[in-house]
């Protein structure tokens, strides 16, 4: 099991608000250039998607206010230059439970399934 330090309840703040968040956590990400080992995701069940991706260690988590506002976090992210998976769309990942949006450095597992 994964241990989730970096937990933020962010059922009031919009994709945008999400992703600056993130950015000002994390200043290097604000570089494109890190951005691209940085892989965001949305999910419903945070366990299990971090299980299925092998993490070991999450960046960030956000509870969103719904899956619209998740769906969203992953389209911004994808146009900032962040990884999101094989689909070349935001929201690829998310379905009608997905509330929590996670990010991880995927230099730290070799690959993103």
């Amino acid at each position: 099991m994964v241990q989730i330090d970096n937990y933020y309840d962010c059922r009031d703040l919009s994709a945008e608000e999400i992703l600056l968040l993130l950015m000002e956590l994390y200043p290097a990400l604000r570089d494109e250039a890190n951005r691209k080992r940085v892989y965001i995701g949305a999910t419903g069940n945070l366990a299990e998607r971090l299980r299925r991706h092998n993490v070991k260690e999450v960046l960030f988590c956000a509870r969103t206010a719904n899956r619209r506002v998740a769906a969203r976090v992953e389209e911004l992210a994808n146009q900032l230059g962040f990884e999101i998976g094989d689909v070349d769309h935001g929201g690829n990942g998310t379905n009608s439970f997905s509330l929590f949006v996670y990010a991880f450095d995927m230099t730290l597992i070799g690959r993103c399934n």
